[in-house]
């Protein structure tokens, strides 16, 4: 039994600090995944400003999107291998592999959750705009393993949400405001998720790899 990646040449980080960068972008690749296809089958719209800023946004999350989807793996391979590896030896293996991917990604689902009520309105575009945006800039993390990150303005594309706001009603205004405010939350959240590694496990191995 096997469990496709569901990505073509997906880039595998080595060290926990990238681990934390790959799980949030899983997140953002399912929260744009969902988003587009709820535009498509005309469940939202999506409007803001005038026509061209809404092309703009449109099509620099879209171009995002086509990058995860080729190099990120998708929240529904790791939901298939948390259902089957109880099940199988193999993707039991692949499962402990990808745990500190699983612990990070799940510690944003549940801050998401947290911050958001259910049937709450929100701008699932902007939460992934901001959360790049404070993730690169603000905390600096490192984009080497993906460097079609820095080619999104993010802080023009903020900039257009924030001039939108003048012209929208009070309303809109504090969803916009809140988005600011999850978003910021989930990057805290996700600086402070930490994956124990069995350091006990590693020493008996060491042991026994002595006496061999």
């Amino acid at each position: 039994m096997t469990i496709k990646e569901s990505c073509k040449n997906r880039i595998k980080p080595k060290l926990l600090r990238e681990m934390k960068t790959e799980a949030l972008l899983v997140f953002i690749r399912t929260t744009l995944e969902e988003f587009f296809l709820q535009v498509e089958q005309g469940k939202i719209k999506f409007t803001l400003g005038t026509k061209q800023n809404n092309e703009i946004i449109a099509s620099n999350l879209r171009i995002l999107l086509s990058h995860l989807q080729e190099c990120v793996v998708s929240s529904a391979y790791l939901r298939s291998l948390i259902a089957s590896a109880p099940k199988n030896a193999m993707l039991k293996a692949i499962a402990k592999k990808e745990e500190p991917l699983m612990v990070y990604y799940d510690s944003l689902v549940k801050a998401i959750e947290a911050n958001l009520e259910n049937g709450q309105e929100w701008m699932p575009e902007l939460v992934v705009i901001c959360l790049l945006s404070e993730w690169i800039i603000e905390e600096e993390k490192s984009t080497f393993l993906y460097p079609f990150l820095i080619d999104i303005n993010y802080l023009e594309l903020i900039d257009i949400y924030d001039k939108s706001k003048v012209d929208l009603e009070e309303n809109k205004r504090k969803i916009i405001m809140n988005m600011y405010k999850v978003s910021s939350n989930l990057i805290e959240k996700l600086k402070n998720s930490t994956y124990k590694i069995n350091t006990k496990r590693i020493k008996k191995k060491r042991r026994k790899n002595a006496r061999n």
